[in-house]
């Protein structure tokens, strides 16, 4: 505040006494002044009232929700990985001539909760780093029926038919790019495997045309699909594997993923260990 000034209640006649000055105040007369207080407290309000409604809001979201982390959990991953693409950035600079690909195969079941951990955890981070010194195949695993040349899949005939359109997805866009990415964006939602929307919609995502898979799976009555299916079941058989999900690196196991956990990795079950070792065996000696 500002200090009064007292005045005496005499003036001496033989002197003439000036007041002494007054402190200067704001002028709060003066209208720029005025505008950049008010500019200064709306600015102030408006912040407030923001950091306000986002506490609010926030707060509402989780009282309304309580999976909401288990939500996040379970779907970021998903949508990450879901696109097999290749960062221009990454460890991957190309094969060339003098190195012989290295085999990598991958032993699934379509509608296995271990098959989608096995892809999305180990195999797409991996191949987005060695796509290009891979022989990459996706296989899978079943039981011939040698009374009518069929096959018996674990969790039903709707596996059946989403091994095949997989399979079929491989066999017509052989690139990984295309077929795996596929193949994870079905596996991610294997519980609706082999459901026409879901099809349709990774077909749509993953530029692959869906009359050409249902062309591949019912053609002669079938025939092709179940052949390919009866040949990659024998693949696998032949390899002594029998649990989805196996990863086979240069004919031997490098990895399985069964009953939600890893085990039989002799050389790590991290993303780096798989493509180290890719590496080790693309630069041996021919």
């Amino acid at each position: 505040m500002d200090e009064k000034t007292v005045l005496p209640t005499t003036t001496p006649t033989t002197t003439t006494t000036k007041p002494p000055p007054t402190p200067s105040t704001p002028n709060t007369s003066n209208p720029n002044g005025r505008d950049k207080h008010a500019l200064r407290r709306f600015l102030v309000a408006i912040c407030l009232m923001v950091l306000v409604w986002t506490l609010c809001g926030l707060d509402m979201d989780l009282d309304d929700n309580d999976v909401l982390s288990e939500w996040s959990l379970e779907q970021m991953p998903l949508t990450t990985i879901s696109t097999f693409t290749v960062p221009t950035t990454d460890v991957d600079v190309g094969g060339d001539a003098d190195h012989e690909l290295v085999a990598l195969e991958a032993h699934i079941m379509s509608k296995c909760p271990d098959a989608r951990d096995c892809l999305r955890e180990l195999v797409l981070p991996a191949m987005q780093r060695v796509y290009s010194k891979v022989n990459f195949t996706l296989s899978f695993i079943g039981t011939p029926t040698n009374s009518d040349d069929g096959v018996a899949c674990k969790h039903g005939p709707e596996e059946c038919l989403g091994n095949i359109i997989e399979l079929c997805a491989q066999k017509l866009y052989p690139d990984p790019k295309i077929f795996l990415g596929f193949t994870m964006c079905l596996t991610k939602n294997y519980h609706e495997i082999p459901q026409r929307s879901l099809i349709e919609d990774c077909a749509l995502e993953h530029a692959i045309e869906f009359d050409q898979l249902n062309q591949c799976a019912t053609k002669d009555d079938g025939a092709l699909g179940i052949g390919l299916l009866r040949d990659s079941v024998k693949r696998s058989a032949d390899a002594g594997v029998t649990k989805s999900c196996t990863i086979r690196l240069d004919n031997e196991i490098f990895c399985i993923r069964d009953g939600g956990q890893w085990s039989d990795c002799p050389h790590g079950s991290s993303v780096n260990d798989l493509v180290l070792a890719v590496e080790k065996l693309y630069r041996r000696e021919l």
